[in-house]
């Protein structure tokens, strides 16, 4: 099986092929959120500089959010699109298991955090690629405090993703009556390469899902998962409620 996997929910837009559950192929380009311009000519170049084509490819697999919500609109319309007019099927990922997958942390926790604004990120929680929360939008200092009364001073906590700056500010910050001065000494941060979203896992936790024999998607199928609202939407529910 062929996968083109893509993500589009953060600034840098990242591409993959994967086969036979190996990531063959993957671009990253950090776009600044040039997503609608940079997206569908990433895709031709993985594509060409591996001698495929779009019917050559058994799946499409996509990040459905949380993150930008311009980039997630671009990602899922453009891989709705390509897997339409080719007759296949798509799978979409949550961002933050995306981020999680690329830690090699064996039976440790491992928090995936994206910048949601406004002191917080959106947040899970993972132990061995299973999700022990709902993923949701978290304020850091509440986020954190769970953390600390639910997880033993023994156990490591591993943050990835581009949250990770918040959060450590946030601990570095904290004074020593703070329940989080101690929290700080088992907060592992990952590598800074780490942060962005590698559609390569993407495409792999696509692989896995089929492994299982999971059901793919109709193309008009895939839906985003923004984990908050839009501007837009709170701006109609408060004319709603005038």
């Amino acid at each position: 099986m062929i996968i083109l996997a893509s993500d589009t929910s953060g600034k840098s837009i990242s591409v993959a092929l994967a086969e036979s559950g190996r990531i063959r192929d993957e671009i990253l380009e950090k776009t600044e959120m040039q997503h609608a311009s940079s997206l569908l000519p990433a895709i031709n170049n993985l594509l060409d500089r591996n001698s495929l084509g779009l019917q050559d490819i058994d799946l499409f697999a996509t990040t459905t959010g949380p993150g930008s919500f311009t980039g997630i609109r671009i990602g899922l319309s453009a891989v709705m699109g390509l897997a339409y007019g080719t007759g296949k099927k798509v799978y979409g990922v949550s961002s933050l298991a995306a981020l999680a997958a690329a830690v090699s942390a064996e039976n440790k926790v491992i928090a995936p955090v994206l910048d949601a604004r406004g002191g917080r990120v959106y947040s899970g929680l993972y132990r061995n690629g299973v999700s022990l929360t709902a993923e949701k939008p978290r304020d850091i200092a509440e986020f954190l405090e769970d953390l600390a009364k639910e997880y033993p001073p023994t156990d490591e906590i591993n943050f990835v993703g581009d949250g990770c700056i918040l959060i450590r500010n946030y601990l570095s910050a904290a004074g020593p009556d703070n329940i989080l001065t101690s929290f700080r000494e088992k907060a592992v941060f990952a590598p800074s390469e780490k942060n962005d979203i590698s559609a390569g896992r993407v495409a792999l936790l696509a692989h896995a899902a089929y492994e299982r024999g999971e059901e793919f998607l109709a193309a008009h199928e895939l839906k985003a998962t923004y984990g908050i609202e839009s501007a837009a939407q709170r701006n109609l529910k408060n004319k709603g409620e005038q």
